[in-house]
């Protein structure tokens, strides 16, 4: 038996058997599936409307499941909104107030608050998570290289030399293991973020000892692990997720499993095998394609075992999209490594979003191909518009979700939280900014399940409040005062009407202020 096989084991068999708050058999209760991309657009999805990629494994499950359009990650960075998702709680309610945690970060998950892991476990879920974590780890330091300032030099800097102090043969602590998964196999954070490394329950699976063959967009020139291909992350990962859904219901266990499989796709560097020119939306759009067959396999996996009919299936994303491509990493490929990375059609396209201020990046702009990652929204990822955390959100349960339904209420992923708890019967302590939408899966009620919420922008950390049809962005981001968009008459956000409704913008303020203020303690297990 390998490894992996005895650790599966040990999660299947050493679980105990308890029975949801509700009085419900535990055999009653679904399966909980949550898949999500990393920087995937309200617009990639082609039950979004998009034309340049081809979603057909997501779109059948909006098909036959609910597709909601008005539904918004918690901030338009990954590690606050995964924060929220995991927690239920506004991540400005954290020390990260703006962008991501670094490399060797602390967790950001405080020890002993409720997750979603956690709360799922005492409703009697056999729980795992594959993938992306970037929520933070206590990484092992080298006894013979222990640093003058450790903050400093390890765990809250952006330096690469940080890795040099890690001793990545000492259990990594701190991780999903301790926040209420039995099992989880993936990576600390981004595709693009050292260190490049496979993680196993609280086990560096191979330490980062091969150099880098070759430094792709936004990658970094430290060594690899030896099964670290970054080309073939999402393959690799999905392997991962599919001997979960084997073992789990090849075992004896009546539990059911919820699994969080947090894909390294489409974030950057997009890197496509199988999917290369299959799309009409560059190397960008054929790993969109690529996520949607991460989908279909999970979902088949279930089918082979019978449990997709009982399953609750929910695919997402962490925020906003990019662009597409970016000019200045194309024409790096192209001049290092030939046609590998450089498409036919990518002659004569035309460079978009141009900030000649910017970075490298930005001063060379990006390559769309007419496909609109963020739908018809104004911005991208780590921006206070809407195209950066205005996110697809698709929940999937035959004969509980009506099929083909489209729901246009407000959402926060914060808001999963709830929602699960409210299936489940779970009557602990949840984070305060969770709303269930239950009811609104269930076609029940179409109230909307919030009438608020107070967003934050990654990049500048600037509050972005939404209330009623009022969307609300602090004085941040170069705006002197603040804006204020009517999300009804200009979903674009082409008008700011600050001046014309002080009320409004008083009323909005006010209600931050409230929300802020709002700051109980959920009863911690």
């Amino acid at each position: 038996m390998n490894k992996f096989n005895r650790l599966l084991t040990l999660f299947l068999l050493g679980y105990l058997v308890v029975p949801s708050a509700l009085g419900q058999d535990k055999e009653q209760l679904p399966n909980i599936v949550i898949i999500m991309g990393d920087d995937l657009g309200w617009g990639d999805l082609s039950c979004y409307g998009a034309t340049g990629t081809y979603t057909p494994a997501i779109d059948s499950l909006a098909a036959h499941g609910m597709r909601f359009t008005d539904a918004h990650s918690s901030s338009s960075l990954c590690s606050p909104s995964r924060y929220s998702l995991m927690t239920g709680r506004y991540s400005w309610r954290t020390h990260l107030k703006k962008g991501v945690l670094k490399w060797f970060a602390k967790p950001l998950i405080e020890e002993g608050r409720t997750t979603l892991g956690t709360m799922l476990q005492a409703q009697g879920y056999q729980t795992a998570y594959i993938g992306k974590w970037h929520l933070g780890f206590e990484w092992p330091l080298l006894a013979d290289r222990l640093p003058a300032d450790a903050d400093k030099e390890v765990f809250d800097t952006w330096e690469r030399t940080s890795q040099d102090y890690i001793d990545f043969s000492q259990p990594v602590k701190q991780g999903p293991t301790q926040r209420g998964f039995d099992y989880y196999y993936g990576i600390a954070a981004s595709n693009n973020m050292i260190p490049f490394v496979f993680i196993e329950n609280d086990r560096v699976v191979q330490p980062p000892t091969v150099e880098k063959e070759y430094v792709y967009d936004t990658d970094q020139a430290k060594p690899r692990a030896p099964n670290w291909e970054l080309e073939k992350l999402d393959q690799h990962l999905t392997e991962q997720a599919v001997k979960v859904i084997d073992h789990h219901f090849s075992s004896v266990t009546k539990n059911p499993l919820m699994l969080i499989f947090s894909t390294a796709s489409v974030h950057r560097p997009c890197l496509p095998t199988f999917t290369k020119g299959k799309s009409k939306a560059g190397l960008r759009g054929d790993m969109v394609l690529e996520f949607d067959w991460v989908v279909n396999e999970v979902v088949q996996a279930l089918k082979q075992h019978g449990a997709f009919e009982n399953t609750l299936l929910i695919v997402t994303s962490d925020n906003g999209a990019v662009p597409g491509d970016p000019v200045f990493a194309l024409e790096r490929y192209h001049r290092d490594l030939g046609d590998k990375y450089y498409l036919d059609y990518f002659d004569g396209q035309v460079p978009e979003h141009i900030d000649p201020n910017g970075n490298e990046i930005a001063q060379k702009g990006w390559y769309t191909y007419g496909h609109a990652s963020a739908g018809p929204f104004r911005g991208f990822k780590s921006e206070p518009w809407e195209g950066g955390h205005r996110i697809p959100l698709i929940v999937h349960w035959p004969g509980k979700i009506r099929a083909g339904n489209v729901n246009d209420n407000m959402i926060c992923n914060a808001d999963v939280m709830a929602t699960l708890a409210e299936l489940t019967g779970y009557q602990g302590g949840i984070g305060q900014d969770s709303y269930s939408f239950l009811t609104n899966l269930l076609s029940q009620s179409p109230d909307q399940p919030r009438q608020s919420m107070v967003l934050a922008s990654g990049r500048s950390g600037a509050l972005i409040a939404r209330m009623g049809e009022w969307k609300y962005i602090a004085e941040a981001d170069g705006h002197q005062k603040g804006s204020l968009y009517n999300m009804i008459d200009d979903s674009k956000e082409q008008h700011n009407v600050y001046n014309q409704y002080p009320d409004t913008v008083m009323a909005i303020q006010q209600l931050i202020d409230q929300v802020e203020q709002y700051n109980k303690r959920e009863t911690l297990p």
